[in-house]
């Protein structure tokens, strides 16, 4: 039996690759909320319509720490493999020992296996790897078998430090503690190895981390001891005594724990240095920003990579990120075996294929998105659909993106209608919520990237955050909490809901309250909040809060007309994570807003009103075109108005500036308001005559009063100092009537020329060159 599994591991690590160059479709799930996630399943169809694959995907927060991380090549192409410690926290990769699990190429499970005590591990073939233990023995794993290859007795004590394999048609590399690279000569079942490199000791650093290229053989490698170089050993040269040097990578200082090198099938090698992953190619590097902490790599096909998320380990799960072609990295996939996975990686023939997702009763779609290489792989959001365009050796991923709908029904009255306060509770810390958000909880007064925290106070936030600390932001809640996001390398949701029974044609406020929690780091939070139809997708209104500096409250809001009765309202990250773009958020309210009304005008187009009438004082009439509001005055010591018709005077002998105020209520129960500022004070020579000198007779007088002579009233000469007098109790003196318009036709119209502008309604004075309505004449 032994010798047919020997000769098993043989045909697997060495038989030649019979099937045609494969693409991949590598699919990805996010569930909003991970902690309801459930199982969503797809169905992958070629062009003809026939099935390729049904899978299943979970996105359930469960998952252990992962240390090392290695890819299988070939038909095992997209297999990973990783060291599983659950009872370790450390930040570093190659050092912990653990047991290694594998998720098979396509598949979304992963499975334990009997190496239990592995430090590194790599791919061979399908189901296939290489690993080193923590005694420094080397062994082959075979789909449930192992054996060791290499045994420090029987080579002078030297331990194996890491192991790299460049698939079932190339080589095995491994580097010693002692520095030499040694290369695999055995056929599988026996201790076999030659020297590959005479590059050792050199007094200061040696080699520690090596990758093998699965087409030409190469082994690239870095030295440990704060050589930042990166090393190349061409396959055709290996005995070369000093390899060919890659080029000095960039500056960074990285602990050699947290350093890991992996050169992908298309010739790109990839390191970290410093705080992110940086990729040589074409000649030269370029840092990855969105790399940030991510330890262990190791990479495939086309460009693919994956790496491990160690920042702030011993806060969150060792999660495996995902490369795409655009330079992102997916957070995240869960090593676990209690549910399904949250990717599987299929390897196709190069065609044309469409993928289809059963959306469970109570979610919606919310996103899918692409990362294609060549840009010729399209979603439809409606339908759940995507129709993928992959070629041979090409990566295609895919987000599915999948909101617990939870809905809130939405108030038909105008309120503050809290849609999300993050509870309250005796506790430090609240409990993870179900739904409104892609991120994962961790209960800590600090988190990671990716992560989120329920707090009253941001006093336990990292160092730099805002003094005073923050607390909770709703009113009359000295018990709740609120969210504290550490956000992620993505640009993914803070918080998306879906909201019902929206009236439509009525306008809709979406408001909420945000605070910077890094203010001395460099990079600023920055959000767009908006609303989609959940149906389609459509993006049916949004704004940008622009970067977000203030460390204390501040509320952000903005209005819609609603065109369905159900929207899916949403506070999504604009900025990488990393170094800043810390954010804390509470009080997020969604309710009908106020209509916009028109303006308060009063009558003859004044502004002022006169105050200067003892008894029966002068009523002015305010006016607005949308009728049924109330009308007040916010200094009822300077004005006062009838609520209802508008009609106000001015309190005698009062002046200063009011506001006349208009209020209207609309069938929903919001309150517009529109407002006046008008002047009061005392503005034309209505006081009582004085008579302290005897001014000269009248001599002439019109009267309807029957009198007249020094006999009968002394009427006229009784009003001193005129012209003429004119007296009736029922009749009125008519002066000259034209329209504004007639104006321009008195010709050589005379200083203090009056009169009445039947337009304007007003007594007009003409006046330094124009016409002027004969409203704020003063006393003499």
């Amino acid at each position: 039996m032994k010798k047919h599994i020997y000769g098993l591991i043989i045909f697997c690590l060495f038989g030649k690759n019979i099937k045609a160059q494969n693409g991949y479709i590598y699919v990805h799930k996010k569930a909003i909320s991970e902690v309801a996630s459930l199982n969503f399943n797809f169905n992958l169809t070629d062009s003809g319509g026939n099935s390729v694959a049904n899978f299943t995907l979970n996105d359930k927060p469960e998952g252990f720490n992962s240390f090392d991380i290695g890819n299988s090549h070939n038909t095992g192409e997209g297999q990973l493999w990783t060291v599983v410690n659950n009872n370790s926290i450390a930040q570093e990769v190659h050092t912990v020992a653990g047991t290694i699990y594998t998720r098979p190429v396509g598949s979304s499970n992963w499975l334990g296996t009997s190496i239990t005590n592995a430090k590194s591990v790599d791919g061979i073939g399908q189901n296939t790897a290489v690993y080193s233990d923590a005694s420094g023995n080397v062994g082959l794993y075979n789909n449930g078998n192992s054996i060791i290859i290499w045994s420090p007795a029987s080579h002078s004590n030297v331990g194996i430090v890491d192991v790299a394999s460049g698939g079932p048609t190339g080589i095995i590399a491994v580097v010693g503690d002692n520095g030499m690279i040694y290369k695999y000569t055995g056929d599988g079942t026996n201790d076999s190895w030659i020297v590959f490199s005479k590059v050792t000791n050199n007094g200061t650093s040696l080699p520690f981390r090596l990758d093998v290229h699965p087409g030409t053989g190469d082994v690239v490698f870095i030295k440990n001891k704060g050589d930042g170089n990166i090393y190349r050993i061409s396959s055709s040269d290996p005995s070369s005594a000093v390899p060919v040097l890659v080029t000095n990578a960039p500056s960074g200082n990285a602990p050699d724990t947290a350093r890991d090198i992996a050169v992908s099938n298309n010739d790109n090698v990839y390191a970290n240095y410093g705080a992110t992953i940086s990729r040589y190619a074409n000649g030269s590097w370029t840092t990855n920003p969105r790399s940030r902490n991510l330890y262990g790599l190791t990479a495939g096909v086309s460009d693919q990579v994956w790496s491990i998320n160690k920042n702030n380990s011993n806060l969150i799960q060792h999660t495996i990120y995902t490369r795409t072609s655009t330079g992102d990295w997916l957070d995240d996939e869960r090593v676990r075996t209690s549910t399904n996975g949250n990717s599987i990686m299929i390897p196709v023939p190069a065609g044309v294929y469409n993928l289809s997702e059963i959306v469970p009763s109570g979610w919606n779609n919310s996103d899918i998105k692409l990362y294609d290489p060549t840009n010729n792989s399209s979603a439809n959001l409606a339908s759940s659909t995507s129709t993928i365009n992959v070629s041979a050796n090409e990566v295609v991923n895919i987000v599915y993106s999948n909101v617990l709908e939870n809905p809130i029904v939405t108030p038909a009255v105008c309120a503050t209608n809290y849609i999300l306060t993050f509870g309250q509770g005796a506790s430090t810390y609240g409990n993870a919520a179900q739904g409104f958000t892609s991120y994962h909880y961790f209960a800590n007064g600090q988190v990671a990237d990716g992560y989120y925290t329920l707090a009253k106070t941001s006093a336990g936030w990292f160092a730099g955050g805002p003094v005073p600390p923050l607390l909770n932001h709703t009113p009359n809640d000295p018990n709740g909490y609120f969210a504290l996001f550490n956000a992620s390398y993505a640009t993914d949701d803070f918080f998306r809901q879906t909201v019902t029974g929206l009236s439509v044609g009525t306008k809709y406020e979406f408001a909420f309250w945000v605070a910077d929690l890094g203010p001395s780091f460099s990079i600023r939070p920055n959000v767009t909040m908006g609303i989609v139809d959940p149906n389609n997708g459509t993006l049916l209104a949004s704004i940008n809060t622009g970067d977000i500096s203030s460390t204390i409250w501040k509320r952000y809001s903005f209005t819609f007309t609603a065109t369905s009765t159900t929207g899916e309202i949403f506070l999504k990250n604009n900025s990488v994570g990393g170094d800043g773009n810390d954010i804390a958020i509470d009080d997020i309210t969604f309710a009908p807003a106020p209509p916009e009304i028109p303006n308060v005008e009063m009558t003859g187009g004044l502004t002022t009103i006169c105050s200067n009438m003892s008894s029966n004082p002068t009523q002015y009439q305010f006016t607005n075109s949308l009728a049924g509001g109330v009308w007040s005055s916010d200094n009822p010591g300077l004005i006062t108005i009838n609520p209802s018709t508008g009609l106000a005077s001015a309190v005698y002998g009062a002046s200063g500036t009011a506001e006349i105020i208009y209020n209207h209520t609309n069938a929903s129960g919001c309150v517009s308001e529109s407002k006046l500022v008008v002047n009061v004070g005392n503005c034309s020579c209505y006081n009582p005559v004085t008579n302290t000198n005897a001014g000269i007779d009248t001599k002439f007088g019109i009267t309807l009063q029957q009198r007249a002579g020094a006999d009968n009233g002394n009427w006229p000469m009784i009003r001193k100092s005129a012209y003429a007098v004119l007296e009736s109790n029922t009749k009125g003196v008519v002066i000259t009537r034209v329209p504004t318009a007639g104006l321009s036709a008195i010709t050589t119209p005379q200083e203090g020329m009056m009169v009445y502008d039947t337009t304007a309604k007003c007594l007009k004075i003409y006046s330094d060159g124009t016409w002027k309505c004969f409203s704020t004449p003063s006393c003499p």
